[in-house]
This record gives structure tokens, sequence and C-alpha cells, in this order.
């Protein structure tokens, strides 16, 4: 069992030092289940039960089986249609054959005459009762009482069932204690892998990304070249145009000094 030493009682969680204990068989998880102790028991059998414990077990089933006894031996006699409470007195002395003291009182629990103490049965003492044996019908009685034995009886096995329940709580810690453990020591593990898939869903969103922007340069580039006014075969190239303009403005030029000197000749002429 995961946190718990193999040799330590499976009721008390108390380390067995001798071999004075018993493994928990079928015949202990059917006692188990009569104290309504809710036990997560390894399937296999190999949890074990200290002998204190297995005494205690043994004598409260003893107490709850002696005491679902009596409310058995109580039960023909209420009236189902009356639903009056019994005098217990009265079923006492069918039952036994035989006559009480004059007030003497008999125990609800076990079903014996009270011979000195006694703790009536209130709403404590009812609550008590209920956590062993939730079966019995205490209310069918008139004015219950339980005497001492059976008062104390009822204290210690509640307490035992109690501190077996205390036992398998802290079991049930532990194996929720190792559960989550476990949880933290992979979830690093799942954190890296979320976080390289991530980056590497991001290196290839990057990569799209700059594809397409090297894409989105380049048309803008053909866009721009095909905004440009298409030379036709009539343009003649730069050297050759700038040729011809020289040549132009030279012949200009001569024209412009033949032109002076035509005029000057014609005043001269004109003078004489």
């Amino acid at each position: 069992m995961t946190g718990v030493p193999e040799t330590s009682c499976r009721l008390c969680l108390e380390n067995i030092t001798d071999k004075g204990f018993e493994v928990t068989n079928n015949i202990i998880r059917d006692i188990l289940d009569v104290l309504l102790l809710k036990l997560k028991l390894d399937s296999e059998g190999k949890e074990v039960m200290c002998n204190v414990c297995r005494r205690k077990l043994n004598e409260a089933l003893e107490f709850k089986s002696m005491c679902l006894k009596t409310n058995n031996t109580i039960i023909p006699y209420v009236d189902s249609e009356k639903m009056l409470q019994l005098d217990l007195r009265e079923v006492y002395m069918r039952e036994k054959k035989s006559e009480l003291v004059c007030g003497q009182k008999i125990c609800r629990l076990c079903m014996h005459p009270v011979e000195s103490d006694f703790t009536c049965i209130h709403e404590e003492e009812l609550a008590a009762i209920e956590n062993l044996a939730p079966e019995m019908n205490i209310n069918i009685v008139k004015d219950p009482v339980m005497c001492k034995p059976c008062f104390d009886s009822l204290c210690i096995h509640n307490n035992f069932l109690k501190d077996c329940l205390v036992a398998e709580e802290k079991i049930k810690n532990i194996f929720d204690s190792s559960a989550t453990e476990s949880q933290i020591d992979t979830s690093p593990l799942d954190l890296f892998v979320k976080t390289e898939n991530l980056d590497e869903e991001f290196d290839i969103n990057e990569m799209e990304m700059s594809i397409k922007t090297e894409c989105v340069d380049i048309k803008s580039e053909d866009e721009g070249r095909s905004d440009m006014p298409v030379q036709s075969s009539d343009i003649v190239p730069f050297e050759e145009s700038d040729r011809k303009d020289q040549e132009e403005d030279g012949y200009k030029h001569e024209n412009g000094s033949a032109n002076k000197c035509n005029t000057k000749t014609k005043r001269q002429v004109k003078h004489k």
C-alpha cells in the first residue's frame, strides 16, 4: 500500500513489530460492513490488522449484535395501528416470564434490569446509538434508558470506529498527495513540449510572413515599372539624340552668323 508500511495495521496504522496480526480476509471485510466501516481495502488481500484492533472489532460486532437482537425482540410488540410507545417493563415480563421490582427500569440496549446507575437516552446518547446501530428505532420505547455497562461499551466502540475513520482519512490524504506530486512532476515536461510547439509555430508563421513580404516587395517593384511609359521604336537613344542636338546647334550657329554677315553686307551696299 503506497505511503503506508506493509507491516502497519490497516485500522490504527501502528507498526506491527511481532507476528501478532491477521490478514484482512473476507470474514474481516464482512465484519467491517456490519459495523458500517466503508474502508478501501486492497483487493489482493495484502493488508493486515493487529491483534488489538482485531479484538476491538470483535467486541464492537458482539455489542451491536446484542443491541439488534433486543430491537428484534421488541418489534413484534409494537402496535402498528395505535403507534403507541411501548413500556419496556411489560415486554420484559412477557418475554422472561418474570416479575420486576416496582419502579425498576429495563435497559433499552441489553434488555436487562438496571441494577444501579443508568443513563437516560436523550439527543446526545441517541446520536451515539445511531452511529453504531442506525437500524434501531429507539423511540418506540417510552422513556428509554441505558445501564452503565452498555453506556460504557457504547462509548468505547464508537471511539474505536471513529479512530478507524480517522486512519482511513490519513490514508486517503497520502494517496491524494502522491497523485498531486506525480502531476506536478510531469507538468513542466508538458509545458516544455507545448512551448516548443508554440515556438515552432511562431517560426513557421514568421517564415510565412517574410515570404509574403518579399512577394509584396517584388510585386511593388513590378508595379512601379509598369507605371513608366513604354518606349517606342521611334525614340532615339540618348547618345544619338545628344549628338543630333549638338549638330543642330552648330548648324543654327553657322546659319546665325551667316545671316548676320548677309545683314551687314546689305546694310553696307545700301549705305553706299
